[in-house]
């Protein structure tokens, strides 16, 4: 009898992973050996953040701590922007997961590393509209969002996806 349960559960477990792997469409990410790192912050401004650059067809950017790219013409799309070169992202490693936005975005993007260079994507409403230069920060291991015309600082609740103000932004108190 204990043999059929876990037999039963590891069955329910399976089909369950299944579906919860074909649920979210998926993009090519090249990954590098690096991508071990649990968390990691990209912090940039201005120049200095990563930007889109085009290879053949596709519109890429690349994490430039790591050397991986993310081939981001299917977010582009999503958010309906026409891709081209020189999009700045900002972009942050939480727990595995890679977080994304980009410049007018009105997502948050969430990777999901997977084998074979390749990685499911879900999108999640940023807390304001067409965000101006966004800037991810880690706060107490969750993810910190501010840009320039946001009122507030905001974190991410990844476990609930949904952003819970953290403070006001300098100046607009």
């Amino acid at each position: 009898m204990q043999k059929i349960k876990i037999l039963f559960g590891s069955l329910i477990a399976l089909i369950f992973f299944t579906i919860l792997s074909c649920s979210n469409p998926t993009l090519r990410f090249d990954q590098t050996c690096i991508t071990c790192i649990k968390s990691q912050r990209f912090l940039c401004s201005g120049d200095e953040c990563p930007k889109t650059f085009k290879v053949s067809e596709n519109y890429i950017v690349t994490i430039t701590e790591t050397g991986e790219n993310i081939y981001v013409t299917n977010i582009l799309e999503a958010e309906n922007i026409k891709p081209k070169e020189g999009i700045a992202f900002a972009i942050a490693k939480i727990n595995g997961k890679i977080f994304l936005t980009g410049e007018s975005f009105n997502h948050l993007w969430i990777l999901y590393p997977r084998p074979k260079n390749e990685a499911s994507y879900k999108a999640v409403k940023l807390p304001e509209s067409n965000i101006v230069s966004p800037v991810f920060e880690l706060f107490t291991s969750r993810l910190m969002l501010s840009a320039q015309n946001y009122s507030h600082k905001y974190l991410f609740d990844d476990e609930d996806n949904k952003w819970i103000i953290h403070g006001a932004m300098k100046g607009k108190e």
